[in-house]
């Protein structure tokens, strides 16, 4: 998960013109049926998508860092069962803030509230579940008895 994380950081920051285009897209619900009893939603204010955009690059870069340091942390407790267990916690905030990244970002706010769901152009939602399940089911993997 924290290389997921990783890349997807660097992709945003090396091609910021891509992931302004997609939040820009997205919070101005451009690719919707644009039914004019939604269309108050939309935003077409550029501070307030890069602002969004912006957040979305920190909260993948926390939860890449946090994913990284518990790797360390597990890698290196590896050999103390007490230390491992003890060093899942910080597993559990990475991987914790990137399923809340994914959940709450991408399937609640861009899919139920700019209606993303309604586009056929740009649609990352099946992108944004697999990543959030994916943070999900590894969590629910490092819960299991060691």
């Amino acid at each position: 998960m924290a290389l997921v994380l990783t890349l997807a950081v660097l992709g945003n920051l090396t091609m910021p013109h891509t992931g302004f285009a997609a939040v820009s897209t997205a919070m101005g619900m451009q690719t919707t049926y644009r039914n004019p009893h939604a269309m108050w939603r939309a935003i077409q204010n550029p501070l307030l998508i890069w602002a969004a955009f912006g957040l979305i690059i920190l909260s993948e870069a926390t939860s890449a860092a946090l994913c990284w340091a518990a790797t360390v942390t597990l890698w290196r407790s590896r050999g103390h069962k007490e230390r491992f267990v003890a060093a899942k916690s910080a597993a559990y905030s990475g991987l914790g803030a990137a399923a809340c990244l994914y959940f709450i970002v991408f399937l609640v706010i861009a899919q139920e509230y700019f209606l993303m769901w309604q586009s056929t152009k740009l649609n990352v939602l099946q992108d944004a579940f697999r990543l959030f399940a994916a943070a999900i089911l590894i969590a629910l993997w490092l819960g299991t008895d060691d």
